[in-house]
C-alpha cells in the first residue's frame, strides 16, 4: 500500500482506467493465472559512453497473467509482475572498472493480440498470436557492487552500494545518488505467443516478449559515489529487453455466468 501513495496519480489513473477499459471490453471470457518467465536486459544510452563497455544481464519475472476476450480472435492481455532487471558495464578506459546493478520493478504489462488457429501433423489444434501494447515500470530499488582503479589503489577489491532516489546533502560512500529519478517508467511491449487448451478448458500460455523502453533512469545526468570520486554511472539510458514467460490460466467461467443470466431474464418474460 506504501508503493501506491508514492506513485503520481496521473498513473493511479491509468491503471485504474486501463482494467475498467479491460473489463467492460470483454465479451464472454476470462482468463486467470500465474506467470513466470526469465528475461535479458540490455541498456541503450543516449549520450556518448564510449568510456565503458555495457552487457546484457540476466533476470526474471513472476507474477499473474490475465487475459479476457474481446472479440472472436481480438484479446486483451495483463500481466502483474515483480520483475529483476540488472545492468553491467566493464571500463573501456579504466580497465579495473567493473559496475553491476540489481534492480527490482512492478511491471504492468498490457498487450492487445490477434489471435490465429493452427495445426502441425498430427499435434491438437493450437492458436499463435501477435500484439501490441504499452509496459508501465515502477522502479522499486536498486543495489549492487562497483571497483575500479581508485579503489585499487586504496587496497579494495569492490564496493558494495545502495542507490539512493533523491538528492542528499551527505550522502554515505556507499550510497549511489540518482538526482531527479524517473521511477516511474514506459516503454512499448510486442509479443509473439502460442495458446494450448488441454480438455479442462483452461489455457498454457508460451509468450515471448521484446520490450522496448521509452524513459530514461533519471532527469540528471549521471548518479555518483561518494567513496569513488572519479566514477559517474550515465542515467540519461533506456532499458530494453526480451523475455520469455510461461502461463497457466483459469477459465473464471464467466461466458457460462452470462449466458445463465440472460435466460433467467428470459423466462422472468
Amino acid at each position: 500500500m506504501l508503493i501506491l501513495f508514492k506513485i503520481p496519480r496521473k498513473y493511479l489513473l491509468f491503471l485504474f482506467f486501463s482494467c475498467l477499459c479491460m473489463s467492460n471490453d470483454l465479451h464472454g471470457q476470462l482468463l486467470i493465472g500465474p506467470s513466470a518467465g526469465i528475461q535479458l536486459n540490455w541498456i541503450n544510452y543516449e549520450d556518448d559512453v564510449s568510456f565503458i563497455e555495457p552487457e546484457p544481464v540476466v533476470g526474471y519475472n513472476v507474477g499473474m497473467t490475465v487475459v479476457g476476450k474481446v472479440d472472436k480472435r481480438f484479446f486483451l492481455q495483463a500481466e502483474f509482475l515483480y520483475s529483476r532487471k540488472g545492468k553491467r558495464y566493464e571500463g573501456a578506459i579504466d580497465p579495473d572498472l567493473d559496475f553491476r546493478m540489481t534492480s527490482h520493478y512492478l511491471e504492468l504489462p498490457i498487450v492487445y493480440r490477434v489471435d490465429f488457429k493452427a495445426r502441425i501433423g498430427n499435434i491438437p489444434e493450437f492458436k499463435y498470436y501477435l500484439g501490441l501494447g504499452p509496459n508501465l515500470s515502477y522502479w522499486l530499488k536498486s543495489s549492487g557492487t562497483v571497483n575500479s582503479a581508485e579503489l585499487v589503489e586504496e587496497g579494495l577489491s569492490e564496493l558494495e552500494y545502495d542507490v539512493v532516489f533523491g538528492a542528499k546533502d551527505n550522502p554515505e560512500p556507499n550510497e549511489l545518488v540518482v538526482d531527479k529519478p524517473n521511477r516511474i517508467q514506459l516503454g512499448v511491449n510486442f509479443a509473439v505467443g502460442l495458446s494450448f487448451q488441454p480438455p479442462s478448458g483452461n489455457a498454457i500460455l508460451v509468450d515471448l516478449r521484446y520490450q522496448l523502453g521509452h524513459s530514461f533512469f533519471a532527469r540528471s545526468d549521471f548518479a555518483r559515489l561518494l567513496e569513488v570520486s572519479d566514477f559517474a554511472d550515465p542515467l540519461r539510458a533506456r532499458t530494453n529487453g526480451a523475455r520469455v514467460s510461461v502461463s497457466y490460466l483459469f477459465d473464471t467461467k464467466i461466458s457460462q455466468r452470462k449466458k445463465g443470466k440472460s435466460t433467467n431474464k428470459g423466462r422472468e418474460r
